[in-house]
């Protein structure tokens, strides 16, 4: 199953053509890269895929339309995206005279880095901000710095670790989410990301539950005040969003494909992708050939 995250030097060799000699790959698990050595060289539009990063854009030039889940943003300069482990994207276009910043950050890395309750509100907030030209500056001249540490002979870890949580911090400022999280926001947040991360080993509930130290019944109210649904529906979500990546990368029938994602009934699974991605996942298939 995990042959269906694409990672950096996977995503250059699958999506991008033409001479890449000046893509430099680097070993730091916190990767940057300039928008204008990857724009020009996209092949686009980009199906969905699993990303096996964490990423933020910070785009100072240009234009690009992305899809988060089932959510296509028009990303205009000058913004900021983020798309969080485990979320499915695609790419439908992109100014291949976009310029900025690409910054992919090992989940274990964002992890370590990340720990206080208030650097957590980076996975509360909007995939999408807007910013003002003076905000865009200062991120430009973080942004900068950061992938001039990266890049030296001799990156110092803890110093573009630094710089990479006060990238967050500002980021976190500029949205509407530099609140405290409540207990039942942290709760729902850790669920959700658990399951990005674990989804394959296990789906119940009361495993999550367990792994966050709360009882099914607490983890059920915190996630259904925070994301208007049930834990169970969460983990459906996923499962559906794992199945688009199956049913466009692989030949496999339909029928195993719901077995795989332990779904006992096909016909129960061909009903609720419908109903989540609005197909059937015969239609979505052949959408993309």
């Amino acid at each position: 199953m995990n042959t269906n995250k694409i990672y950096a030097d996977e995503f250059v060799s699958k999506f991008m053509e033409g001479s890449l000699q000046h893509l430099k790959y680097i070993q730091t698990p916190i990767k940057i890269f300039a928008l204008k050595d990857i724009a020009p060289y996209l092949r686009t539009p980009i199906p969905p895929i699993l990303f096996g990063y964490n990423v933020i854009i910070h785009l100072t030039k240009g234009q690009f339309q992305h899809q988060i889940e089932s959510t296509k943003f028009m990303v205009k300069a000058p913004a900021v995206m983020i798309a969080n482990y485990g979320h499915t994207s695609a790419i439908d276009e992109v100014d291949k005279n976009a310029e900025g910043y690409c910054v992919l950050i090992k989940e274990q890395a964002m992890t370590s880095i990340l720990r206080d309750q208030e650097t957590l509100n980076i996975f509360n907030i909007a995939p999408l901000l807007n910013l003002q030209d003076q905000d865009n500056d200062d991120l430009k001249q973080l942004f900068h710095l950061l992938y001039k540490e990266i890049y030296d002979e001799n990156p110092y870890k803890s110093y573009y670790e630094s710089i990479f949580k006060t990238i967050v911090l500002k980021i976190i400022k500029l949205s509407d989410s530099n609140k405290t999280l409540l207990r039942n926001q942290e709760v729902a947040i850790s669920f959700k990301q658990l399951v990005f991360l674990d989804f394959f080993k296990e789906k119940s509930v009361s495993y999550y539950a367990d792994k966050l130290a709360v009882s099914t019944n607490y983890l059920n109210r915190c996630v259904s005040a925070v994301f208007k649904k049930s834990a169970k529906q969460v983990i459906l979500e996923v499962a559906i969003m794992h199945s688009q990546l199956l049913l466009l990368e692989t030949n496999k029938p339909i029928a195993t494909i719901a077995y795989e994602l332990d779904f006992e009934d096909p016909s129960y699974f061909t009903r609720l992708f419908k109903k989540l991605v609005g197909i059937t996942p015969t239609e979505y298939r052949n959408s993309a050939s």
